[in-house]
Order: structure tokens, then C-alpha cells, then sequence
């Protein structure tokens, strides 16, 4: 559609088209988050005060605490926020790096077959964890981080 500046609408009008575009826009995906909202509503003029006000009283009325899977949860280790998680993610990182070279390096009495099984299994379990801190993250950067 071109933009048209003689094109006027009412007021209710123009709640009915926002409305309208924010559920056509929430259906090609899951959900949407909080930031993006913002980010809509200040592009489309109304106030920060307002939304947050509007949120509160759809959560309270529809009682839509969503919480985190559970499997993000347990990825993050109970951390609530993306600081502390991102330790975590590059202590894995460290970790995948740091293992399996000091198992094919430190001396003992294991064999090099039964090191290097070792480094490959410790490589492949770090390699998991590291991967699935990074996902969860994911997550709770597009659903927000109070969920978890």
C-alpha cells in the first residue's frame, strides 16, 4: 500500500487497524515480545506509560504468567538474568576448549586410546552443554528473560 498523507482515519478507526495489523503480525509467529511491542507502540505513537499500563491488565485479566520450558530453565541453572548466564556459556566454551587437550596431555597410567576416548567424550559432552546454554539464551532473549 502507498502512503497516502490525505488519507485520514478515525480514531477508533485507527485502533481497529492496529489491532487488526498486530494479529495479523502475531500470527506468522509464536508469540511476541515485550521489546518488540515497545518498539511498535512508539512507532505507532502511544506512550510508554500506556502500554505497560495495558499489559499489566491483560496479564492480570488473562492470567498469562507464561514461565520458561523446562528445559531452559534447567539449561540456565536457575541464573534469572543474561549476565549470568553468559558465564556459564563460556565457561562451557573453556571447557570443550580446555578438557579434552588436558586429557590427551596429562600424564598417567591410561593409554593414549583410553585418553584419547576420554578427550572425545568429554569433547562431545561440553560441546552439548555449550550448546544448549547458547539456545536457551536464545530463548530467553526473544521471550524475555522474566520468564525464567
Amino acid at each position: 500500500m502507498n502512503e497516502d498523507s490525505t488519507v485520514f482515519l478515525s480514531v477508533e478507526a485507527a485502533r481497529e487497524v492496529l489491532a487488526r495489523a498486530t494479529v495479523l503480525d502475531a500470527a506468522r509467529h509464536e508469540s511476541i515480545s515485550l521489546v518488540r511491542l515497545r518498539d511498535a507502540a512508539q512507532e505507532a505513537g502511544i506512550g510508554v506509560d500506556a502500554l505497560d499500563r495495558a499489559v499489566a491488565e491483560v496479564i492480570e485479566r488473562s492470567g498469562d504468567q507464561e514461565r520458561a520450558p523446562l528445559w531452559v530453565r534447567r539449561k540456565l541453572f536457575g541464573v534469572v538474568d543474561r549476565a549470568g548466564a553468559m558465564v556459564f556459556y563460556w565457561l562451557f566454551v573453556l571447557m570443550t576448549l580446555g578438557v579434552p587437550v588436558y586429557l590427551l596431555v596429562a600424564p598417567g597410567r591410561a593409554t593414549l586410546a583410553q585418553r584419547l576416548t576420554a578427550a572425545i567424550v568429554m569433547g562431545i559432552i561440553t560441546t552439548y552443554m555449550t550448546w544448549s546454554t547458547a539456545r536457551a539464551i536464545r530463548w530467553a532473549d526473544r521471550h524475555g528473560w522474566d520468564k525464567i
